[in-house]
């Protein structure tokens, strides 16, 4: 206890870490703020009626940031975003330009980011007009004049720019990663109602199975996300007394962070909107049938479970090619004259990161996969009646506060560091 009450201590008394989390709280009473500015033309209650009984809602809420359900002017909030980096990753695959300019360094990250900006605003006007069109189809609202129109349009393209650029403050000046820690909020703040509704209904021995469970995923997140492996270096022209000196790379069973979970629900939330746009619309029997048919499958609770699974294991062994340079890693270390032992340096050195890599990456991959919907199949088995929060929403949230932390503790030791020099 005294251990924590220190750390606690040192964190208010180290100027930058306390002005990060001063901003990243303004932010978070900005973004909610805004959430709370109805939008014109557009009912919170026809959002609720339209995703009523289904878990699409679910989908889009925890991609938008969890304030969807308000219908604000920030109520498609991240999505656009979110699909538009998508977007980008899997151009930068089979159009070598995207490829080259992530390899040139923070000049080439900062090319595509204006990219990702770009694409965010007709991504957001496109989504702003599908949500309306698909309300008025189902007979949720009424028929906007054209002036509006453009103004609800408008104001909800804006309002996902806003916290567009929210997110990429807090990455600059806050704590935690910008587009998680939004994400992050949104699920918190939905915990209490959640909670309300459905916790109190449950009896004893549903709250002790629930509580157990709950603690026994977030102990298990913690777990993987902390596990890492530790591939051995030395370094032949850093000499002490015994001999070169041996440092290690870490190399972390989820190399890729939350950013595959984020990226799953949102591409399944997708063809779940398109399909809802259809329906509320009379494109003829056949295109009503077919979408239909693909709204039926995606709601099939064994398929969508399959489909998440699948897309996050998809998702995290692609963003591990993303995030994880295993040939510039292995360039930096012949430079400083470092080898893995056994090792030779070069591509037999990036080679073998990559295959280490590669098999760590799948062992983690396939244990988000497996929490994401671990809490839906007891509820299958009837082992829960009910959860409060996703086994996706969980993941989000345990990693962001991983993140805070460790982002948090490396500050510390800067500290500490600079009080000696």
């Amino acid at each position: 206890m005294n251990k924590f009450i220190e750390t606690f201590k040192r964190i208010l008394g180290t100027d930058e870490i306390r002005k990060k989390i001063l901003f990243s709280f303004a932010i978070l009473l900005a973004y909610r703020f805004l959430a709370a500015i109805p939008v014109v033309g557009i009912p919170a209650d026809a959002i609720t009626s339209l995703f009523e009984g289904s878990n699409f809602g679910d989908l889009l809420s925890t991609v938008s940031g969890g304030v969807l359900e308000t219908a604000s002017i920030a109520a498609i909030g991240l999505s656009p975003y979110i699909n538009a980096s998508i977007i980008l990753q899997l151009l930068g695959t089979v159009i070598p330009k995207l490829e080259d300019l992530r390899k040139e360094g923070p000049e080439g990250r900062r090319i595509i980011s204006m990219y990702t900006r770009l694409l965010t605003v007709p991504l957001a006007i496109m989504q702003s007009f599908v949500i309306y069109s698909t309300l008025r189809g189902f007979g949720l609202v009424g028929q906007l004049e054209v002036l509006e129109l453009v103004a609800m349009v408008a104001t909800l393209t804006a309002g996902s720019v806003i916290v567009m650029w929210f997110s990429e403050l807090v990455s600059e000046s806050g704590i935690g990663g910008g587009s998680s820690y939004l994400i992050f909020l949104g699920i918190v703040a939905g915990i209490p109602g959640t909670i309300r509704s459905n916790f109190t209904l449950m009896d004893s021995l549903q709250k002790f199975i629930f509580i157990f469970v709950t603690l026994l995923l977030v102990v298990s997140v913690v777990y993987v996300s902390e596990a890492q492996r530790k591939v051995k270096v030395q370094y032949s022209r850093r000499v002490r007394t015994g001999g070169a000196m041996d440092s290690y790379i870490p190399i972390k069973l989820t190399q890729f962070g939350v950013m595959p979970v984020i990226f799953a629900v949102s591409l399944l939330s997708f063809p779940q909107l398109v399909g809802k746009f259809v329906l509320s619309k009379d494109f003829g029997n056949g295109i009503t049938e077919i979408a239909n048919k693909a709204m039926t499958i995606l709601a099939n609770p064994y398929f969508n479970n399959i489909l998440t699974f699948v897309l996050i294991v998809g998702f995290a062994l692609f963003y591990l090619t993303v995030v994880f340079k295993t040939d510039e890693l292995a360039e930096n270390l012949q430079k400083q004259g470092g080898f893995i032992p056994g090792i030779r340096p070069g591509k037999a050195t990036s080679s073998y990161l990559k295959t280490i890599a590669f098999r760590l990456a799948s062992v983690g991959a396939l244990f988000l996969g497996f929490i994401s919907i671990l809490p839906n199949i007891l509820i299958y088995l009837d082992l829960m009646t009910v959860t409060v929060i996703t086994g996706t929403g969980l993941l989000i949230m345990v990693s962001v506060v991983l993140d805070i932390r460790r982002q948090v503790e490396s500050m510390i030791v800067v500290r500490d560091y600079d009080r000696y020099l």
